[in-house]
């Protein structure tokens, strides 16, 4: 099982779709998290949980809250439009959340995640996964939050293990990883860097009890990740129209949802930080298309990309 990792920014509803329709080899979505701000749900998010913008058979929204009281706002929310799974964000490390006590801020507070998910499970609308780090500051963290968690019937547990500091930096750590495999009583998802075939096989030998995989980078950089680990084929000319395919498919979604064809360009530039991994000058590729300033001027730097990979 291949799941597509919340990434605020990259992974929103235009690309999750256009992903679907496209590729279909993935078996999860998860919506980048949504928020309260002054006691509800600000409008920025409105549109990325409309049921209509996901279609998908699994579409799992992910909620980011200090509290049980935002929680339970933010879940009533959600089941007022159709869903009925919920994922916890207990691993954001940005400190613009963590500040605010939520994200992996939580991480070193095992009683307040007892408050949420008691809250949650005393009255429960749905099924809830958590998606978490290793910890805040130290990897020691997660033994207690482990202890909360095995107390609650969770649906599954995704972990990304490494400290919020780390960013998305420095080594995951596989101890951390194998404790939680050891000790949680839910379903462990991995999540980390994995971004190639040789990275998921070493994974899998390394965690051999672990049956299911969120990707987030390593499919933004390499949309065929998931082909690649599922085993299945394709031709250097099915690659190149699959490729082509999915960036016609954005681009077309962007300037139908955008309020002008300058928001929708910005949103392809920021498309390409990752998808510029796909061709063999990545970086000339990625330097040309952040300095470009119209539609047509970016329609001919994309041409000539596609160009050097179909030859």
């Amino acid at each position: 099982m291949i799941y597509l990792a919340p990434l605020q920014g990259f992974t929103d509803y235009v690309y999750r779709d256009s992903f679907a329709k496209v590729f279909n080899t993935v078996d999860a979505y998860f919506i980048p998290y949504i928020s309260v701000k002054n006691n509800k749900v600000p409008n920025k998010y409105i549109r990325e949980i409309l049921p209509e913008n996901n279609t998908q058979n699994r579409v799992v929204p992910q909620i980011l809250a200090k509290d049980a009281a935002e929680f339970e706002l933010l879940e009533n929310d959600l089941a007022d439009h159709g869903y009925s799974e919920f994922n916890l964000n207990l691993g954001c490390p940005y400190p613009m959340v963590t500040n605010r006590g939520k994200g992996s801020g939580l991480l070193p507070f095992p009683e307040e995640i007892y408050k949420i998910l008691d809250h949650f499970y005393s009255s429960a609308k749905g099924e809830l996964s958590v998606k978490l780090r290793a910890g805040f500051k130290s990897a020691d963290e997660i033994k207690d939050v482990i202890k909360v968690l095995n107390q609650f019937p969770l649906k599954e547990v995704i972990l990304h293990a490494r400290v919020a500091g780390q960013l998305y930096s420095g080594e995951i750590d596989e101890n951390a990883f194998s404790y939680a495999a050891d000790m949680l009583k839910h379903k462990l998802v991995y999540n980390g860097d994995v971004f190639s075939v040789e990275d998921y096989r070493y994974k899998q030998n390394k965690f051999q009890g672990v049956d299911t995989w969120m990707l987030g980078r390593g499919i933004l950089m390499n949309p065929f990740l998931p082909h690649e680990i599922k085993g299945i084929q394709s031709t250097p000319k099915e690659r190149f129209e699959l490729l082509h395919t999915f960036h016609q498919t954005i681009l077309k979604r962007y300037l139908e949802v955008m309020d002008n064809e300058g928001n929708a360009l910005n949103k392809m530039k920021q498309f390409w930080i990752y998808f510029s991994y796909c061709f063999p000058n990545q970086r000339k590729v990625l330097k040309y298309i952040k300095k470009v300033r119209s539609l047509n001027k970016y329609g001919e730097i994309v041409k000539s990309a596609f160009y050097e990979i179909s030859c």
